[in-house]
This record gives C-alpha cells, sequence and structure tokens, in this order.
C-alpha cells in the first residue's frame, strides 16, 4: 500500500486504509469508539492529520425507539453517543452503518463526507480525545 499510496490521490488512501480498519471487526454495533481509536493510529501513521472526535448522531426514524429514554418520550428523534474521525475537515466515520436502519437517509459503509452532505446534519461534535 505504501509504494502505491505515492500515485494515488489522498482520498484514496484514506478510503482505501478506512475499508482495512473496518474489516478488522465484525460488527459496528456499539464499538465507534475503538474503531474511530484503530482508524486514527492508521491515517496518523500514513503522516495524515486526523483528530478523533466525540458526539452525537441523531436517529430519525421511529424504530430508533430502542434509544430512547424516558425523557426522550415526545421526541420525534433520538440522539446517541457516537465517536468518528475528523479529516481534512470531513467527516470519516467507519461505523455509521449500525445506524442504517433508524435514519431516513442512506448511510454508505464508510462515510466520508464534507458539510454539504445531507448526512451531516445528522452529527454533532461535542470534543476530541
Amino acid at each position: 500500500m505504501e509504494k502505491l499510496a505515492k500515485f494515488l490521490p489522498q482520498a484514496d488512501v484514506i478510503d482505501a486504509l478506512a475499508h482495512r480498519v473496518k474489516s478488522r471487526f465484525s460488527s459496528s454495533d456499539g464499538k465507534c469508539e475503538y474503531m474511530a481509536q484503530e482508524l486514527v493510529k492508521e491515517l496518523r501513521s500514513r503522516g495524515i492529520r486526523a483528530e478523533h472526535v466525540m458526539g452525537i448522531f441523531t436517529l430519525d426514524e421511529p424504530g430508533a425507539w430502542k434509544y430512547r429514554s424516558d425523557e426522550d418520550e415526545n421526541l420525534d428523534e433520538y440522539q446517541v453517543n457516537h465517536d468518528w474521525v475528523n479529516v481534512e475537515g470531513k467527516i470519516l466515520d467507519i461505523s455509521a452503518d449500525q445506524f442504517k436502519k433508524y435514519v431516513y437517509v442512506n448511510i454508505p459503509d464508510v462515510v466520508y463526507i464534507s458539510y454539504s452532505d445531507p448526512l451531516y446534519r445528522y452529527y454533532e461534535e461535542l470534543g476530541h480525545v
């Protein structure tokens, strides 16, 4: 990968690393923190600036009731704690697929989006690790 990376655009290298790290996990369910940590290590080892982000992901599909607490009883949306990676001002998330059934928009296996993507509104950054 290192030799090939010299000739690939940065976005392709980031995508390849994201898929590689994701493949190390059998499932994304409840593993966003660990997946983000591993992805940051891989990206930084290749000289790519990456930050581990802690935040909130908003669920809007009615099936998201399993994430609801008693205080959320009358809400149309539910918020869950979630971790992802910030690269070049974009969201890089290899564990968002755990929410596919709970949002109205399509979530790809690897999310790599800027603020103009409709999926961006589901993310709220709270801080960096």
